[in-house]
């Protein structure tokens, strides 16, 4: 999906983290049993809740709930649950970046207070960070109430799956005939 290209450009990457087993025989050579690889993607902060979502694999979603009632009212209420549910995990997120913005601020005054300049100069970059964590959260948030095309992603997808749902009760149908 093209559509999400965006977010993956946004994300930072984290390197990979490569682990092997090892299996030791009776000449104590070590062969490898297998390779572990874990690439970790997003910044480990609340917005990845909001990327998470937009990338779940709506199209599949559809496409069962055609199987399952293919009336076009179902549809429509699914869509609007699935905006609702993106509503949702907005306000838990700025929520969230309430409180943690507002413990960094009492951190900050407590450790300046006592003359840990460092510490407050690393507490404030940290804050900086959520700041601007922030301003993209209300810039996507924007950008959904305007139904961007980036942020709309989603439901065309659901749409394009329950369509690929009906086509697919049809075909079956006809088949019998």
């Amino acid at each position: 999906m093209g559509v999400f290209n965006f977010f993956r450009r946004k994300q930072a990457v984290a390197e990979p983290i490569i682990e092997q087993d090892v299996l030791v025989n009776e000449t104590n050579e070590e062969k490898p049993v297998n390779n572990i690889v874990t690439i970790t993607y997003g910044t480990g902060k609340p917005i990845d809740l909001i990327y998470n979502f937009l990338k779940d694999d709506y199209e599949s979603k559809g496409y069962d709930d055609a199987l399952t009632n293919p009336d076009t009212s179902y549809k429509e209420m699914n869509k609007s649950m699935i905006k609702s549910s993106l509503e949702i995990k907005f306000k838990q997120v700025h929520r969230k970046y309430e409180d943690d913005l507002r413990t960094i601020d009492f951190h900050i005054n407590s450790r300046k207070e006592a003359g840990l300049i460092e510490l407050v100069k690393e507490l404030e970059t940290k804050k900086e960070i959520l700041l601007q964590h922030v301003k993209e959260l209300n810039t996507m948030e924007q950008d959904f109430i305007n139904e961007a095309p980036y942020m709309m992603g989603m439901l065309f997808s659901y749409e394009r799956g329950f369509l690929r749902g009906l086509a697919a009760l049809s075909l079956e149908q006809i088949k019998s005939i």
